[in-house]
């Protein structure tokens, strides 16, 4: 592993904006997103387009930020792949998590819009369904410094303000995004786009009615993450699948959008 320089001179006090902008996201909800993670078909779909965007698109086996790590599954992808990585998130109990089922994760407890690295440590970047809860422009200008010349970053963001739902609210979001929105807030940053599409289309009627009907409770959410063995499969598959369409077909909608883009 190669050496990793932080900047220990940044302020300590940068560390407590997330605090205020995810007090919704409750530890409860970190456990209950733990528990369901590796097996649910909506993080599994994610994490084989994630995969295949950063094989396609990213100098693998460089070394990887996972920023907003989470609970870790998707850290945990990237090492056994054989990818030097690290990840960064504000909450303890997700670090906690993380080094559970990653024991020999390099990780760092780090205000994603104040990262502690020094500039064009990284040759890519993952941050997925982060930017919708902080200031976006302030993120990705920080992402952007990490990153090397001619790195990747992949996000991935929740679409359409019009789904807007219960579940926003309490997970913390700030924002849905259009795709010119967040092709514009890229641009602001200095990226260049690379790949942009949905997510989650052909599940996308689905969702559209969870959200309308649980605008107000909890109730669809709840169903949403109810384990359905063979239902789980099938949508598993359904959303794998859009993974690999995706390279060839440009989907019309979904619930999330993607994007890679690369530092000049």
């Amino acid at each position: 592993m190669a050496a990793i320089d932080l900047r220990i001179t940044r302020r300590r006090s940068a560390f407590v904006s997330l605090t205020a902008m995810s007090e919704g996201f409750t530890k409860q909800r970190l456990e209950r997103l733990a528990a369901i993670e590796n097996w649910h078909f909506w993080f599994v779909g994610r994490r084989a387009m994630v995969e295949d965007l950063l094989h396609t698109h990213a100098s693998l086996p460089g070394l990887h930020l996972d920023l907003g790590c989470g609970t870790g599954h998707m850290l945990k992808t990237m090492t056994r792949r054989g990818v030097r990585a690290v990840g960064v998130d504000m909450r303890p109990e997700g670090l906690v998590s993380t080094r559970r089922i990653n024991p020999d994760a390099i990780l760092v407890r780090a205000d994603a819009t104040h990262l502690p690295f020094k500039a064009g440590s990284f040759d890519s970047v993952t941050v997925l369904d982060v930017l919708e809860h902080v200031d976006d422009d302030a993120l990705l200008s920080e992402i952007r410094t990490i990153l090397r010349p001619g790195g990747a970053a992949v996000l991935t963001v929740p679409a359409m303000p019009w789904l807007w739902s219960w579940r926003d609210d309490e997970a913390g979001h700030l924002r849905r995004y259009t795709r010119p929105a967040l092709a514009r807030a890229l641009s602001r940053a200095g990226f260049e786009v690379v790949v942009m599409r949905y997510y989650q289309c052909l599940l996308f009627p689905l969702v559209a009615a969870s959200r309308l009907i649980g605008r107000r409770n909890s109730r669809t959410r709840d169903l949403e993450e109810r384990r359905i063995p063979f239902v789980n499969v099938l949508f598993s598959w359904i959303n794998s699948f859009e993974a690999r369409l995706g390279r060839h077909v440009a989907l019309p909608w979904g619930s999330s959008l993607v994007a890679v883009c690369a530092r000049p």
